[in-house]
Formats: C-alpha cells, structure tokens, sequence
C-alpha cells in the first residue's frame, strides 16, 4: 500500500462533546487521539511495502503454475492489484477496531517502534510470514473442511460434494 493509495477519510464530530466538561470531553479527545494514532499504525505496518511484497509473492507463485507465460504474467499482475485493493478496504475498515483493543499508551508505543528502521524491516516480514502461513494453510484446511463436511454429511445423511471421499478438493 502506498502512501497515496492508503488514504483515510476521518470525520469525527464533536459538536456536543465540545459543550461537554471534564472527563467525557477529555476522553473523546482520547478517542480521536486513538483513531489518528490507529491510522498511523496500520499505514506503518501495512504500507510502505506491500506493493513490493504482493507483486514478488504473485510473481514467484505463477512463475511455479502451468500455462502460457502470457497468461501467467497477467494473473501475477492483476492478482496482485486485486489483492491490494483488498487489503486497503479491510484495514480502512479495521481503524475503529484498532483504535478501540489498544490503549493510547500502546498506539503511541507501537506507532513509535514501528515508525524505526527495526520496525519498518520487523512489518515487512511479518507481511512476508503473513502471506507464507496463508499459502501453507490452505491445504490443511482444505483437508480439515473436507473431513467435517464428510462428517457432517454421515450425521445429517447428506451426499457430499464429489472428490470430498479422496480428501481433494470439489470443482
């Protein structure tokens, strides 16, 4: 994700807090201080090299398929942008939800690391690990879903999907 491509659009009002005194005035400042420290943590660990990372990932897993490189080089592309386009929506997404598990103490401690040489390299590898759990998760799932349909299946007596019974995938 860019930092052009990883625009947020934060609109928080405050017209009644403003009339508000004490504590509930200072916490919805804490409130938008989390959200703004939110944003800045996911632009940390999720931005500066996600292109990069995307479009080796694609390119080193299509390079490996079958069919005409044309067509290859198309999909790691296209798959590529796809998948950021993704990304982007589901951390847009994910602000409130960051600014609300953490602490502002712990946004600032985070956005402050991550915001280092160290925590540049430590997030891009996590994205990196990210991408590899996925790609060594999927058959076990597989495997793991298709066992619980055939279960399923043999208690409610139901047909299963065909190629569930050799542990492959249906098509």
């Amino acid at each position: 994700m860019t930092g052009d491509s990883m625009r947020f659009l934060m609109v928080l009002a405050f017209g009644l807090c403003l009339s508000a005194a004490g504590p509930a005035a200072a916490q919805d400042g804490d409130t938008a201080r989390r959200l703004v420290l939110a944003e800045q943590y996911i632009e940390l660990t999720q931005g500066p090299s996600l292109q990069k990372t995307l479009e080796s990932y694609f390119d080193e897993t299509f390079a490996k398929s079958e069919g005409p490189a044309e067509q290859r080089a198309w999909l790691a592309e296209n798959m590529s942008d796809a998948f950021e386009a993704a990304i982007e929506a589901t951390f847009a997404d994910l602000t409130d939800d960051v600014a609300e598990i953490f602490t502002l103490q712990e946004l600032e401690a985070m956005v402050a690391f991550f915001d280092t040489p160290l925590g540049r390299s430590i997030s891009d590898k996590n994205f990196e690990l990210g991408l590899r759990v996925q790609a060594v998760m999927a058959p076990h799932l597989i495997t793991a879903l298709t066992r619980l349909n055939e279960k399923y299946c043999t208690r409610f007596e139901c047909a299963a999907p065909e190629g569930a019974q050799t542990g492959k995938p249906a098509d």
